[in-house]
C-alpha cells in the first residue's frame, strides 16, 4: 500500500513537471517572431515521448534514476550515449531553426523517430519492473526471453537506435553522421558491459539465450 502511494505521488509530480514544461514550451512558441512550427513539433515529440516513457516505466514499478544517481553509480556508459544524443538533437535544432532541412530527409527522419519512440514504449511495457536505467542488473531482475525479446536480445537499444537514426537523417550532414557513428559505438560498448553483468547473474541461461537470439538485428530468415 505504501509503495502504491509513493508511486502515485511520484506520478503526480511527473505530471506537474510535464505540464509546467508544456506551458513554458507553448509560451515561447507564441512569442517567436519567425514561424518555427517544425522545430517545435520536433521538440514537442521528445517532450511527450519522455513523459510517456517515464510514466510507463514508473507505473510498471521500474527503478527511475536521475543523472545524479547515474553518476554516483559510476555507470559512465550512460554518458557515452548521452553526449552523442545531445549533439545530434542540438544539430537538428540548428538545422530546423535555420530552415536548412530537405523535405525528404525531414519526412524520413520523423517517420523513423515515430517508429523508434513507439517501439521503445512497447519494450518498456513488456519489460515492466525489469527495466534498469544502468548497464547493471538488480537483485530482483528477471530474464525476459519471450515476446519481443525472443526476436532480439536488446530491443530497447534497437528502439533508441532507430529513434536517433531518424534524428541524424533530419540533420543529414557530416556532423550528424560522425556523432551517430559515435552513438552506435557507445551503444555496443554499453551492451557488451551489460551482457557481462547478465552472464554473471543468469549464467548458462543467458549464454544459451545469446546463442539463439541476435543482439540487435532480428533474423528474418532462419
Amino acid at each position: 500500500m505504501i509503495k502504491i502511494v509513493k508511486t502515485e505521488l511520484k506520478t503526480g509530480k511527473d505530471i506537474f513537471i510535464f505540464l509546467l514544461f508544456a506551458m513554458v514550451f507553448l509560451s515561447t512558441y507564441l512569442v517567436m517572431e519567425r514561424d518555427q512550427t517544425i522545430l517545435y513539433i520536433f521538440l514537442a515529440l521528445f517532450l511527450v515521448y519522455s513523459f510517456i516513457s517515464l510514466l510507463v516505466s514508473r507505473k510498471s514499478g521500474a527503478e527511475i534514476m536521475g543523472w545524479i544517481g547515474i553518476i554516483k553509480s559510476r555507470d559512465y556508459t550512460s554518458l557515452f550515449l548521452a553526449v552523442p544524443q545531445a549533439v545530434l538533437i542540438f544539430g537538428v535544432v540548428m538545422v530546423l531553426y535555420n530552415d536548412m532541412y530537405g523535405i525528404i530527409s525531414l519526412t524520413a527522419g520523423f517517420v523513423l523517430m515515430f517508429i523508434g519512440m513507439g517501439f521503445n514504449i512497447m519494450v518498456r511495457m513488456e519489460l515492466g519492473k525489469n527495466w534498469v536505467p544502468l548497464s547493471k542488473t538488480t537483485d530482483h531482475q528477471e530474464l525476459i526471453t519471450w515476446g519481443i525479446y525472443s526476436k532480439v536480445r536488446h530491443p530497447f537499444y534497437l528502439s533508441i537506435l532507430i529513434l536517433f537514426l531518424g534524428v541524424a537523417v533530419i540533420s543529414w550532414d557530416l556532423l550528424g553522421l560522425v556523432f551517430f557513428i559515435l552513438f552506435i559505438l557507445g551503444l555496443v560498448f554499453r551492451i557488451k558491459k551489460e551482457e557481462k553483468e547478465l552472464i554473471f547473474k543468469f549464467g548458462q541461461q543467458y549464454t544459451d539465450y545469446m546463442d539463439k537470439t541476435p543482439m540487435l538485428i532480428p533474423t528474418v530468415f532462419k
